[in-house]
């Protein structure tokens, strides 16, 4: 399988919104929402591609804080191993707006927005990571401390 990183960043408002991306296939029209974040290039850091992805997802500059999450998947059709990195990151400007992805002739992205606790409770699409949904709001409240940082494997067949 080739192996490919990707960081991600967890980054709030002054709501405790969790900033998220919309994304659709253009083709098969699946739909998700995830973390800003993507690929590391060449010999890019995990921090410098999250400051890269931020900007091109969201139109804003982060500061990556503290790593918080590792997560690996499986992409068994595109023989495919992704090792995800979650980052804590600060704003100074909350004034997002909807990117590209430059490396991408089709776009995925449709929207970027902060979310509530709740609103991302209720999405009718799946969310990346899932504990999004639950268990990264108790670790917050925790100032993630004491939490267990690896999310595990999963298989995408």
């Amino acid at each position: 399988m080739y192996f490919r990183v990707r960081a991600a960043t967890i980054i709030l408002n002054k709501n405790n919104e969790l900033l998220l991306v919309h994304h659709r296939h253009p083709k098969t029209g699946e739909e998700w929402w995830t973390l800003p974040g993507g690929g590391l290039e060449g010999e890019e850091s995990a921090t410098d591609a999250i400051i890269r992805e931020v900007k091109e997802e969201c139109k804003i500059t982060c500061i990556p804080q503290r790593l918080v999450y590792v997560r690996e998947f499986l992409d068994c059709k595109n023989n495919i191993h992704h090792v995800e990195l979650f980052f804590t990151a600060n704003v100074k400007d909350c004034q997002i707006e909807r990117g590209t992805d430059p490396e991408l002739k089709e776009q995925y992205i449709i929207d970027v927005r902060f979310l509530s606790r709740y609103d991302i409770e209720n999405l009718p699409v799946a969310v990346f990571p899932e504990i999004l949904r639950d268990r990264f709001w108790e670790d917050l409240k925790n100032d993630f401390r004491g939490h267990n940082s690896y999310l595990g494997q999963k298989w995408w067949k």
